[in-house]
This record gives structure tokens, sequence and C-alpha cells, in this order.
């Protein structure tokens, strides 16, 4: 093909994409007044199991077809990946969507991170099983000569945007609002920060066609080819030209500048880990810190609450996070993959979840605390600690071992401190303070004897390391969460506690998650009212949540609480560095 053939045929494809779009975009992103609504997430291949939970929810007859008259049912995305029936899957999602319509009502089908990688060609998590199934698309001169899986080519075909389940997809919303609840597949952060719903679902799908015209352009050119890896596809593209050139075809510019925009649509904010297919804050991270990325957008989008999916629950049932403001709706659809339980949000206007094979729909829970290790429900730590059998498993630092506690099938890492009487009564009330707050901040901590010493011990994350650590060994953080959050926490924490201790040893990270923790609260609860020393050049800027919930303290409730461990005067002090705290200036509009 000649470099005007090639030129003309990617102008083509980008008119065609951006008409896909255009053409094909919901007249609607927001419905208001609907009696009953159904969601439902991550289906991943397992058409069994979803078709037996519509049935269960009464979105299905015994035909098989749309039986939920004017409801409106919202699938959550990932509806492939890792299942072998994921074509299966969107075949029935696209005819009841049709069947919907008809009967009054609909079926929205958000996108899901694995719907768009399927369509950019990222098919790390496709199995041969789903590869297989479109091996009726191709043909003997698609597979001359190829060692990719039955059915590559026949898949990829079928996703590009004029394709059958690629035009679909490129004409189905990220984000929708039914009612006051707002639904995406993964949740809400920074890259959607002032933009209406509208503005996100356009932008969103136009970020996709925009990569997949680049990457049309460049295979039309031999720059890129069937097979190459997703994440490699800029350098071997450049390694590519440059082997043109230095084969001694004239230099394009135009190539040049088609792989520095692919560079640049692959970092757009919409398909980052900060988009609404990827983030993970709203479901994982510390509410006190996360509240003042979420409910900021919630405020914004107009809505009470957000359902999502993309992170399984803990133990395959739907949870409530934020008092509510969270569903998490990922409950390990795909049983034989994840062994969780199929489930049906339902709104009606009342909340409740139905489990495909259980008789009646169930009210939600809150998820509750997870703190050190944060695998582990911090009820069961804190008895594990309390309760179970500690075994040494070798020292640490000074007056500090390693151990394990052990106590109903559970096995808890740990630190055993050896401390006086009274630092012991200060680090359990730290921990107390902590949990009154709701912080999950501070590692579970009671008082123990080991090896015939008193102390405490403490629980910790599975791997961790120090503040020190990091410094010393040059570590990076990762991880959703905002360190820069959760250090504005620790701040706060410090300042009303009165903590003159703070050292980098005391800084502790959760090193798979990167979630921030505090521990020696000996030199804390003194009678100042002031900041404490290492905060005095910089004040702390406590968010909007961790205000609202210290604005709550008071009195009676402190001496309830931490009478055993603080007298009179200390816990006078902190209702005074409350009151300081709450005159300080509030913090900055937060980003992840």
């Amino acid at each position: 093909m000649s470099i005007s053939r090639w030129r003309l045929s990617g102008l083509l494809f980008s008119l065609l994409a951006t008409a896909v779009v255009c053409a094909q975009q919901p007249a609607a992103v927001q419905w208001n007044g609907i009696a009953k609504v159904i969601a439902f997430a991550d289906v991943h291949g397992a058409y069994n199991d979803l078709h037996e939970l519509l049935r269960d929810a009464g979105v299905l007859d015994a035909q098989d077809h749309w039986a939920a008259g004017r409801t409106h049912v919202v699938s959550l995305g990932d509806l492939m990946d890792r299942g072998p029936d994921s074509r299966k899957v969107l075949d029935l999602l696209m005819r009841l969507q049709d069947e919907a319509l008809a009967a009054g009502g609909q079926l929205h089908v958000l996108l899901g991170n694995h719907e768009a990688m399927n369509l950019m060609g990222d098919l790390r998590y496709v199995t041969p099983a789903e590869f297989a199934a479109y091996a009726d698309l191709e043909t003997p001169a698609d597979r001359a000569g190829s060692t990719l899986p039955s059915g590559y080519f026949g898949k990829r075909a079928a996703f590009l945007p004029d394709g059958k389940y690629g035009k679909w997809l490129l004409a189905q919303p990220a984000v929708i609002k039914i009612n006051d609840t707002l639904f995406m597949h993964a949740g809400p952060g920074s890259a959607l920060k002032g933009l209406s719903l509208q503005e996100l679902d356009l932008r969103y799908r136009t970020a996709l066609t925009d990569y997949l015209g680049l990457v049309s352009r460049l295979e039309q050119a031999k720059l890129l080819q069937p097979g190459d890896e997703y994440d490699a596809r800029p350098r071997v593209a450049r390694e590519r030209l440059a082997a043109l050139a230095a084969s001694g075809s004239p230099p394009d510019p135009a190539l040049s500048d088609m792989l520095r925009r692919l560079e640049v649509a692959l970092a757009n904010p919409l398909l980052s880990e900060d988009g609404p297919n990827w983030y993970r804050g709203a479901a994982l991270c510390n509410e006190v810190t996360e509240s003042d990325i979420l409910l900021p957008l919630l405020q914004q989008f107009g809505a009470a609450r957000v359902v999502v999916g993309h992170t399984p629950t803990r133990d395959g049932r739907v949870v409530t996070r934020f008092d509510g403001r969270v569903i998490k709706l990922d409950t390990g659809m795909n049983r034989a993959v994840y062994r969780g339980h199929p489930a049906a949000l339902f709104l009606e206007p009342g909340l409740s979840v139905r489990y495909a094979g259980e008789p009646k729909a169930v009210p939600l829970q809150p998820e509750g605390l997870f703190v050190a290790p944060n695998e582990v429900d911090d009820a069961s730590v804190l008895a594990a600690l309390r309760d179970g059998e500690v075994t040494v498993t070798g020292p640490r630092a000074p007056n500090e071992l390693a151990v394990s506690a052990s106590f109903g099938g559970k096995k808890i890492p740990a630190v055993f401190l050896v401390l006086d009487a009274n630092a012991v009564k200060r680090e359990i009330a730290a921990y107390r303070i902590d949990r009154m707050l709701g912080l999950g901040f501070v590692p579970a901590t009671v008082e123990r004897e080991v090896q015939g010493q008193r102390g405490v011990v403490q629980g910790r994350p599975l791997k961790w390391v120090t503040q020190a650590d990091v410094s010393q060994q040059g570590l990076r953080g990762g991880g959703w969460c905002s360190i820069p959050l959760q250090f504005q926490m620790m701040y706060a924490f410090d300042t009303l506690i009165g903590n003159e201790n703070r050292t980098p040893r005391s800084i502790l990270f959760d090193s798979d998650d990167w979630l921030v923790y505090g521990t020696s609260y000996e030199r804390a609860f003194g009678t100042g009212a002031g900041l404490p020393a290492y905060l005095k050049t910089q004040p702390p800027a406590p968010g909007a949540e961790f205000r609202r919930r210290v604005g709550l303290l008071e009195e009676s409730g402190l001496k309830s609480g931490l009478g055993e461990q603080l007298d009179s005067r200390a816990l006078k002090a902190i209702l005074e560095r409350r009151n300081l705290l709450l005159k300080l200036p509030a913090a900055a509009a937060a980003s992840p």
C-alpha cells in the first residue's frame, strides 16, 4: 500500500470511528422517576451464572426473554475475559436490550475496563476458549501462516468499530445516573472532576475511538502488526520506523507524529488508573481520606450514592461503604474463577440484594473496618491478638519482637513491644481513639505478656516497611490510595492526641497497597494544647471528613472510651487540641 493510500485509509477510519460515536451515542445518560432498578456486575464470561441470576431476579422468563417490564436493568461492565462464554453473554444482552425497549424498560450496559481492553486490542486476559468462540468468523486466509490462537482474527474483526460487537460496545455509556444513584464500573476518581455526565460519556468513548483510529493507521503503515503485545505497541512501532529509515526509506514526519499521538492517546486521563473503569479508591481506600475525593464528585453529579463493580468484595457478598454512599457489587459472579455468589442489586426505592440460588432478597450490610493486615476484618485481628497463641518469630529492634498470633484458624502478623505501664496505656489509648473516630490508621493493639515481659502486641500488614526503609532503600510507593491525604490524616491525628514521637520508624506502609499506618505513642497524650513540635512550622490541613468526625468528640464519650488509660487533664487536653484542629484552614480540593 502506498503512503498516500495509507493516509486515505487512516482518514476514512477516523471518520468512521467518529461517526460511530456521534451517530450511536445514547440519547441520555440519566433518568428520573424510575420505579425499579436492578443491577449486576462483572460477569467475566460466566453465561450460566448470569442466566441463573437473571432468572432468579425476574429479568428473564422461562423462554429467556425479557420479563422485567418497565424496570431499568444495569450491567456494570466486564462482561468478558477470564470465562469461556463471553460471546454468549454479549449476544444475550444485545437481544435483551431491544426487548427491554419494546416493553418500556431499559437494559443499560456500561463499559468496563475489560470491554475497553478488548476494543483496544489488550487481550492478555482472553482465554483460549473465548478466542475459539469466534473461529467461525475467520477464513483460511486469515490463519495462513499464523501461530495465533484459533479465533484470534475473528475476535479482533468483531471488535473493530464497524464489527458486530465493537460497534455495539462503542455505543454504550461509561457512567449513568438513575434517580439519585450513579452507576459506573470502577469508581469516581480525579479524572472525572469538572465533567458533566454527558461530557464524561462522550469524552470517554472519543478517547477510545481516537486510540483505535491511530492503531489502524499504524497497522496500515506496517508499523504495527497482528499479535504485537498491547503494552509494547509504541516501542515496536518506533523500532520499525527506525528500521525503515535505516533501510533508506525517505522519512515521513506524519508517521513520527502518529506515534507521538498514540502515546498521548494512551495517556488520556479517562483511560488511566484514575478513570471511571479502573479507579479503586472508593472500593479500597481509607474512608476518612477517600471521602475528600468521593463526596465532592457525588455532589458534582447530584448523586446520593454510587454503585461500582471491578473490585471483588472480600466474601462474595454485596457491601456498602461510606455510610451507604458506595455499594460494591462485584461479588465474583464467575464462580469457577472467583468462587463468589452472583448477585443482583434491587433499588425499588429501598435497597436489597438477591443472590442466585437463594430464596429471597436480603438487606445490604456495611463492609466493616479492615486495617492491618487489611485482608482480615479488624474484629478478627483484635480477637487473635487478644486471645490467640502468640509465637515469637525473631527480634526486630531493641525491645521489639516479630511475632504472629493464631486464633480461629487465622494467623495474624504482629510485633511485640516491651513497654512500661504508662507507655502501654498510651499505646492502647491511641488505638481506642482511632477506633472511636473510625480511622483505621492505628493497627489493633492489645496489652499482653510475652516471654515474661509486659508490653503490647500490635498488628501488622502481611508485607510492610517503615518510612525509614523507604528512604534508605529508595523504595517507591504505589497503590490506589493517596499517600499525601493519608499523611494529612496522620498529622491531624498526631495533633489531636499531642503525639511528640513521630519518626520515620513509626510510619508504616503496607508494601502491597501502600496504605499508611502509625505506631509509637509513648510520648502522646500530654496536657499541652498546642501543635506537636514537628508540625509547628507546617500545621496539618485536615480534610472535611476528618474534621467532621473530630467535631463529634465530646467529654463523656472520651471518658467512657479512654478513662482507664488517661486522667482527666489528658482528656481535657484532647478536647482543647480538637478545637485547635477545627480552627486550622481546611484542606484544598483533594485529588488522588
